[in-house]
C-alpha cells in the first residue's frame, strides 16, 4: 500500500509540474505565447547571433494540438517562427530581420516577447540586444569572428609520418590561414603556439568569443597508399568511415587525461541551420585544395567530432591531406604552399560570410 501511496504521489508531481502551451499570437511586432496554467513559465533564451535566431526553451512542456509549427511573418522585425518539440523540451524559435532587438517579459501564464530595431525611416531607434565587440582595422568594422585551430599541439603531436608531425604542419598552417583572414575580420586562434589545448577547451574558446565560424586545420594518417583531402561538418548521423575518423580524433583528451570530454547539447533548430552552412563551407573549401593542388578528393562527410559538436557556431574540420603520404604533404612543404592553401580556405569562407 505504501508503494502504491509513493507512485501516487509520483504521478501527481508529474500532472503538477507538466504544462501546456494553450495559445501564440503576434501582432505588430508582439509575440504572446499563453500557457494552461496561470503560472510564471521558466524560459531559457539564447540567441545565435551569427545567424539572428532568438529560441526559448521551455521543460516540460507539451505544445497543444492545432498550434502551427511554422508561422510565416515576413514583417520588418521577424521572418518566421518555428515551434518544435524534442524529449520534454519545447522550442520557439524566431528568425529575426537584421537589426531586430528583442525584449522578454514573463507573466503568470504567459511569456511576450516584444521586437523592435528600426523604424519606417530605417532607423535604428532600440538597442537593448548587446552586440559583439568589434576591431577596426583601417577604420572598417569587422563583421564576423571566425576562429582557427590548429589541430594537437604541446604534449599531442597527432600523427605522424615521413618525418614529420601533424601538430607542426597544423599550426603552420592555421598561423597563415588566421594572417589571411584577419584582413576582414576578426580572428582568434585556439593556439598559435606549440601547446597542448583539450578538446572541450578549444570549443569554449570559439563559444566565449561568440564566434561566427570555426574552423580546424588537420592531417590524415593511413597505410602507404592511402592520400587525398576531405572535410568535415559536425553530424549526429555519420557513415562508418567518418566515425572511424573522429574516434581517433576525439581520443586526444582521454589519452591525455586532461579534462574528460562531456556531451554537448545543442538547440536542435541551430544544429540544422548550423549543419547546412558548415557543409557548404566544408564542399567549398576542399573544392578548393582540390582544384589548388590536385589532390585526391575524399569527399565532404558529416561526423560526431567533439570540437565541432561542442561549437555553438557553423564549424568544420579540414583534412588538408595525408601526413603517411609524401605526394600530399610536398604540396605543403614551402611555404608558397602553405600560403595557397591558407588563402583557398580563406577564400572559401569569404564567400559565406561577406
Amino acid at each position: 500500500m505504501k508503494r502504491i501511496f509513493i507512485l501516487m504521489l509520483l504521478l501527481i508531481s508529474t500532472v503538477v509540474f507538466s504544462e501546456t502551451l494553450e495559445k501564440v499570437t503576434y501582432r505588430n511586432g508582439v509575440y504572446t505565447a499563453t500557457f494552461k496554467e496561470k503560472r510564471k513559465i521558466n524560459v531559457s533564451a539564447t540567441f545565435n547571433q551569427s545567424q539572428s535566431v532568438l529560441a526559448l526553451d521551455f521543460q516540460n512542456v507539451t505544445v497543444k494540438d492545432g498550434i502551427p509549427n511554422n508561422l510565416r511573418v515576413n514583417d520588418q522585425y521577424v521572418d518566421n517562427v518555428s515551434i518544435t518539440e524534442v524529449a520534454g523540451i519545447s522550442t520557439i524559435s524566431f528568425y529575426l530581420k537584421a537589426g531586430t532587438q528583442y525584449r522578454i517579459v514573463t507573466r503568470n501564464g504567459e511569456v511576450q516577447v516584444t521586437f523592435s530595431g528600426q523604424n519606417n525611416n530605417g532607423n535604428s531607434v532600440v538597442k537593448n540586444q548587446p552586440s559583439k565587440n568589434q576591431n577596426t582595422q583601417s577604420g572598417k568594422k569587422k563583421k564576423y569572428t571566425i576562429v582557427v585551430d590548429p589541430g594537437h599541439g604541446g604534449k599531442d603531436s597527432g600523427a605522424l609520418g615521413n618525418g614529420y608531425r601533424e601538430k607542426d604542419f597544423a599550426l603552420a598552417i592555421g598561423l597563415k590561414l588566421a594572417n589571411n583572414l584577419k584582413k576582414d575580420y576578426n580572428v582568434i586562434m585556439t593556439r598559435s603556439t606549440d601547446v597542448f589545448i583539450p578538446l572541450q577547451t578549444r570549443a569554449k574558446i570559439a563559444n566565449d568569443a561568440n564566434a561566427d565560424f570555426f574552423v580546424s586545420i588537420h592531417l590524415n594518417s593511413g597505410g602507404a597508399s592511402a592520400n587525398g583531402a576531405e572535410a568535415f561538418y559536425y553530424s549526429k548521423k555519420e557513415s562508418a568511415y567518418a566515425a572511424e575518423v573522429a574516434k581517433f580524433e576525439n581520443s586526444v583528451d582521454s589519452n591525455y587525461k586532461d579534462i574528460p570530454l562531456s556531451d554537448f547539447i545543442i538547440n536542435d533548430i541551430f544544429y540544422r541551420i548550423n549543419q547546412q552552412k558548415s557543409a557548404a563551407v566544408a564542399t567549398d573549401a576542399l573544392d578548393s585544395i582540390i582544384s589548388n593542388f590536385g589532390l585526391r578528393r575524399r569527399g565532404v562527410y558529416g561526423a560526431n567530432f567533439a570540437v565541432l559538436r561542442g561549437t555553438n557556431a557553423p564549424a568544420i574540420l579540414v583534412e588538408v591531406g595525408f601526413i603517411t603520404s609524401y605526394g600530399d604533404i610536398d604540396q605543403y612543404l614551402s611555404e608558397s604552399g602553405k600560403e595557397r592553401l591558407a588563402a583557398g580556405i580563406a577564400n572559401a569562407i569569404r564567400k559565406h560570410f561577406n
